[in-house]
């Protein structure tokens, strides 16, 4: 169901696909599927917020010293850095959407900050600053020269490129703006100064690869019925990673396969399942048709110990829902795979719940 939050953003802010390929052939965002945020996902509660509404419940406490802390690496007191510090004070995440011109685009990105709220003392990671020093003792801390030792992600900051809404997801790409990529940064930066937005910055993945699910995985694991865990697994054939419009545009019209990356709530489900939807099923198929194989899913681990992939479904009722509720989505039928394990050679049928 579509939340009410949802008509107020114009629809015009969305980046078509021709600007997204260019940003992309540039290596100004990245490629392949989007990321997304739901606010309807229970464990980390967003919502909507108009900019101009998060503008105004933003908390100036003025140029501060603070640290340059890492989201999960920690701090480097000795390097200190002087900033205009502007908090959010919650309790949801706040999901914004702000326009600039950017390389000759008007470019919508998303924009968020990490709630200073009590509510995030049972986040990972912990903040012992934010245990310590409530929001209301913040201005008498900071005159007394204080330093405010926070992650960079509880600064207000652009997460990426805003890319659309399906459903209750926002949609976006994460932009390369920090490092190596100043050339897209510099320009996102000049058009924050001229709105006096200076002080909203970029933010950086603590995640190799951007994805991860940790969280879905253990979420399975306390329902060993549903996946195969045991033996986590992947496509075996070329393919191009792509959007949900993308791959409902353009599956018929390529002979090149497809692949996206999409999130789907469920009612019995606390986590986003991330699903992978491609053209068929491997190699060897001759049928080109959208299909569901899995769940995408890694276990948290490094090493020899790490698992990593997609979750191939063995429940049949599941995999009926999930068909679905996806071709209902698309507006195409796309089936999902069912794995049976069995002695010898396993078992795979293509499940419709399409009607």
């Amino acid at each position: 169901m579509r939340s009410p939050e949802f008509e107020l953003i114009n629809p015009v802010t969305k980046p078509n696909l021709e600007t997204i390929r260019e940003l992309q052939q540039k290596r100004f965002i990245k490629d392949g599927s989007p990321l997304w945020w739901s606010t309807d996902y229970a464990p980390d509660a967003r919502e909507y917020v108009p900019f101009d509404e998060f503008r105004e419940r933003l908390v100036y406490l003025g140029e501060c010293s603070t640290t340059r802390r890492n989201l999960y690496f920690g701090s480097n007191d000795e390097n200190l850095m002087p900033r205009e510090v502007y908090l959010y004070p919650g309790p949801k995440v706040p999901i914004s959407l702000l326009n600039l011109e950017v390389e000759s685009h008007n470019l919508p990105f998303l924009v968020t900050a990490r709630p200073y709220h009590r509510n995030e003392l049972l986040s990972t990671p912990f903040s012992r600053f934010l245990f310590e020093h409530p929001l209301e003792s913040l201005p008498d801390y900071v005159q007394d020269g204080g330093i405010i030792d926070l992650p960079n992600h509880f600064y207000p900051h652009i997460r990426g490129l805003f890319a659309g809404t399906r459903g209750n997801h926002f949609f976006w790409y994460l932009t390369h703006a920090t490092t190596f990529w100043e050339e897209f940064g510099k320009p996102i930066k000049n058009a924050l100064e001229k709105k006096n937005l200076g002080f909203i910055g970029f933010y950086d993945s603590p995640m190799f690869g951007d994805r991860s699910y940790a969280e879905v995985w253990d979420e399975l694991a306390e329902k060993p019925q549903l996946v195969d865990q045991k033996r986590p697994t992947w496509v075996d054939f070329p393919h191009s990673e792509v959007s949900a419009e993308e791959f409902i545009k353009g599956y018929q019209k390529t002979d090149q396969d497809l692949l996206v990356f999409y999130p789907l709530r469920l009612p019995d489900f606390e986590d986003t399942l991330p699903l992978v939807i491609t053209t068929k099923t491997h190699q060897a198929s001759n049928l080109r048709s959208p299909v569901v194989l899995g769940i995408y899913a890694e276990n948290g681990l490094a090493g020899y110990c790490r698992k990593a992939g997609i979750l191939r479904i063995k429940d049949k009722q599941l995999a009926e829902v999930i068909s679905e509720t996806i071709s209902s989505d698309f507006g195409i039928s796309v089936d999902a795979v069912l794995f049976t394990p069995q002695k010898g050679r396993p078992k795979y049928e293509r499940l419709s719940g399409y009607e």
